[in-house]
């Protein structure tokens, strides 16, 4: 395993998704959901749409990969389908908590980078750099030179991720590179596209039960947390409250008031499976 970095809030965020998946969903995918054909997402098909998302991005692997580096693997899950599959595969994973468990679920069958994929050593080169909804992370001119620097003469690069629309208005949920900017900025480095597929559509479903959970579970375990504290602890959760108000309130317009769903999603993202070979 390599350097333990920082703590950063996104790999906090993602040790937190994995307890919550575990716990409440039954999966261990952090990842969106792949709902085709307009099939209707809950809970109980939630896994069934992960692994599907994962078959998504398979399917669509070059033909001749044989080395990836997984970028921002998350529980790993993705990984060791790869290696089962063959594939010689290692993985950059920001989180230290992650990382242990990738660790174990993998049996050292990887080598683990614990830190952000601009940190990455370049002296390995890679058939395939896969980002799948970890490139709206990543500094784009900075990644893009490492991304050439370690692709094997005619590698690939693939990105299954949401980008920002082009459209005004703000949007209540962040994340993603702007679309248009991403494809000028794509313009100036020898990537070909050869696939574009937009999933907007199949994967929204998975912000609709995003927000469902959040309304029936979430903003209860919330209000309660917050009643018990004011009664228990009034001076100190006042502080606490006055000191992180513009946080909390943040917290509370992405998570908890509905703002956020489906159809929001799809007016302000646009999320593509892309792939591009090195010229």
């Amino acid at each position: 395993m390599g350097k333990k970095n920082g703590v950063s809030s996104r790999s906090v965020g993602l040790d937190i998704g994995l307890a919550i998946g575990r716990f409440f969903l039954n999966t261990e995918d952090l990842h969106y959901g792949y709902w085709p054909n307009k099939k209707k997402a809950n809970i109980q098909n939630l896994a069934e749409a992960q692994k599907a998302h994962s078959q998504f991005i398979i399917d669509h692997i070059p033909n001749r990969t044989k080395s990836i580096l997984d970028v921002g693997s998350g529980s790993g899950n993705l990984a060791l389908k790869l290696l089962n599959l063959g594939y010689a595969v290692d993985c950059v994973i920001p989180s230290e908590f992650l990382a242990e468990q990738v660790t174990a679920k993998l049996n050292d069958r990887s080598s683990i980078y614990i830190c952000g994929f601009e940190k990455v050593n370049d002296s390995k080169k890679y058939d395939l750099i896969l980002f799948s909804e970890s490139f709206q992370y990543v500094k784009l001119d900075e990644s893009l030179n490492k991304i050439v620097k370690i692709l094997n003469s005619s590698g690939h690069l693939l990105i299954c991720d949401f980008f920002h629309r082009d459209v005004p208005g703000k949007s209540p949920m962040g994340g993603g590179h702007k679309w248009k900017g991403f494809q000028e900025i794509m313009a100036n480095y020898p990537l070909n596209l050869v696939t574009d597929i937009d999933i907007t559509d199949e994967a929204a479903p998975t912000i609709d039960l995003l927000a469902k959970f959040n309304a029936e579970v979430a903003s209860p375990i919330a209000e309660m947390s917050d009643e018990y504290l004011i009664d228990h602890y009034p001076k100190i959760t006042k502080l606490f409250k006055w000191k992180f108000k513009k946080r909390l309130e943040k917290i509370h317009n992405i998570y908890l008031s509905g703002s956020v769903n489906g159809e929001s999603f799809k007016q302000f993202k646009e999320y593509h499976l892309l792939v591009y070979e090195k010229k």
